[in-house]
Order: C-alpha cells, then sequence, then structure tokens
C-alpha cells in the first residue's frame, strides 16, 4: 500500500472514537466441550452461525442456541457456555475494548442489554469473516480497517434488536400469503375482497387477516391500500397519466377518497408528491415486483442534504 494510502487509513481512524479490537477467532469445539464460568475485563461479540443444542449461561440466565444468533458479552458479566454434545460447534469470536467509543451511542453496549440476538441473514456474518480475514491476511491494517467494520458490525445487531419488526417483514412468507399478493399485484384494480382472497388458498378470511398482521405487521385491507398507494407513487413519478386516471388504474372508484387515502399515507397530496419527485429520466424505468428485496428497486433514497 502506497504510504499516503495509509496515513488515510491512521488519519481516519483517529478522527473517529471506534473499538480497539483485542483478539478475534474462528473456532470448531468438539461436541460436549465448553468454557467454565468466569467473567471478562472487555466485551466479547460471537456469532453461532448454525442453530446447535449448545447452551450459554449468564447471570443465572440459560439459552440453547438452537437458531443462529450473536452473542454480545460484556465486561464483569458472569458466563459459561457448554457446546452441543452430538456435533461439533462453530463459532467466531471477537473481543475489543471501546477505548474512547461511548458505550450510550449503542444502548446494545451497556449493562443489562440484550445477551443473545438471532439472526437468520448471511451479511453479517460474512462481515464477521472479512475482519478475520484482515487480522490474518494484513494483521498491521486490522485496528484502521477492522475496527470500522466491527462498528458496523456492532450498529448492525443493534439495529436486530431495536428493528426487530423490519427484520421480521423480511423473513420468507408462507405461500398462501405470497400467493395472494401477487393475486394483488397483478390486480390492483379488481375489487379485492378478504373473503375472495382468502378463498383463492382455501383459508377463512379470518385465518388471513391474522397471518397477514403476524408476518406484515398489516391486516388484509391495510395491505391492498398500501400495494395500491406504493402503485400509484410509480405511476405519479413516472408517467404523465392524471391524478383520476391513477387512481382508477390502482383500483379507487372515487378520485376524492384516493386523494384523501394518499395524503394520510404520505402525509403530502398527489399533486405535491408528483411536483416534489418527480424527474423526467424516471420515465424509462418499468414497475418492479421485489417482494423478496428489503428495499425497493425504482427509488432514489436521500440522506442528509
Amino acid at each position: 500500500m502506497p504510504d499516503h494510502a495509509l496515513e488515510t487509513e491512521i488519519s481516519l481512524r483517529s478522527s473517529l472514537s471506534l473499538p480497539s479490537i483485542r483478539v478475534l477467532g474462528d473456532f470448531v469445539s468438539k461436541q460436549g466441550t465448553g468454557i467454565n464460568e468466569r467473567d471478562i475485563p472487555d466485551y466479547e461479540v460471537l456469532c453461532f452461525p448454525e442453530g446447535s443444542d449448545s447452551i450459554y449461561r449468564i447471570n443465572g440466565q440459560e439459552y440453547t442456541l438452537s437458531h443462529p444468533c450473536f452473542i454480545l458479552t460484556r465486561p464483569g458479566e458472569l458466563h459459561s457456555y457448554i457446546y452441543d454434545k452430538n456435533k461439533p460447534t462453530r463459532h467466531l469470536f471477537i473481543h475489543f475494548w471501546l477505548r474512547d467509543f461511548p458505550a450510550d451511542s449503542l444502548p446494545l453496549l451497556m449493562q443489562n442489554g440484550p445477551s443473545v440476538i438471532p439472526y437468520e441473514g448471511e451479511f453479517l456474518i460474512l462481515l464477521m469473516k472479512q475482519i478475520m480475514a484482515i487480522a490474518h491476511a494484513k494483521p498491521e491494517r486490522l485496528q484502521e480497517r477492522g475496527s470500522l467494520l466491527l462498528l458496523t458490525l456492532l450498529a448492525e445487531i443493534h439495529s436486530l434488536v431495536v428493528d426487530e419488526p423490519v427484520a421480521e417483514a423480511t423473513k420468507r412468507l408462507p405461500p398462501q400469503i405470497s400467493t395472494v399478493l401477487d393475486t394483488i399485484d397483478s390486480s390492483l384494480s379488481s375489487d379485492h375482497t378478504v373473503e375472495r382472497l382468502a378463498g383463492l388458498v382455501g383459508w377463512t378470511p379470518e385465518h388471513l387477516s391474522r397471518s397477514f398482521v403476524r408476518h406484515l405487521g398489516l391486516s388484509t385491507k391495510e395491505a391492498i391500500k398500501r400495494k395500491r398507494i406504493d402503485r400509484a407513487c410509480h405511476l405519479l413519478l413516472y408517467g404523465q397519466k392524471s391524478i383520476k386516471e391513477i387512481a382508477f388504474e390502482v383500483g379507487f372508484a372515487d378520485e376524492n377518497y384516493f386523494c384523501r387515502v394518499f395524503k394520510t399515507a404520505k402525509a403530502i397530496t398527489a399533486t405535491e408528491y408528483r411536483v416534489k419527485h418527480y424527474n423526467p429520466r424516471y420515465g424509462d424505468l418499468a414497475p418492479v415486483n421485489d417482494r423478496e428485496s428489503p428495499y425497493p428497486s425504482n427509488r432514489v433514497f436521500f440522506g442528509e442534504l
């Protein structure tokens, strides 16, 4: 690496209050082994990428690690591990000091914070592995590069706690709900009723509504309304149709009712939305049904302006 690049990394780290990595590793422990009760002077974040019958005990509480998860242990917390008795157990770990990083900026780090955080994705595990790779291939860069990644990792784990409903919404949906959503998407202008949609998948209307709330956080009627408004937003930005035409196209028989629903959902009128966000180049974009994505396509996201 050129000297100026190294100086940039060092300057970047010195300008930020970052955690300091102390020791880290990726271990596979034999079945039935474990770690006797202990406390540690630093912080430790662990990842168990696979569920097992391993047990984590902390401050008198016991957790069976039956699902992939992260564990955060804080200084002075009395804890122990008993690894799965029937198969080897893999775990990645990083011990770190906070140094000048303020613990209260990430409540996850505070005493009495959550200890076991379930995680079903892949990205954060890959992020942790990247820190390991830096430690192996470029140990002299570990504090400069690894500490930035560690802070990102901790922030994302914290978000798993505070944004749990969002995380739940991104999980794979039951096929019946997917079928209903596809039906709504393909015919937004139709007069969808909960009874008819439930009949398509062999469920009762009550069961369909309960399932929507459980998996999406919305009732069936609210989900239909949201999809119609989202499609209306797309048409407002990516076409020249009138408000009345858009209202009819997304399933509203009454333009005035559409305008009231739109303003309730977006806090501005449909006309104001078009004026505020329209850009002629959006006309080349086509509607996308990307329900499996955690964010919408064809959408510009704004940070601090």
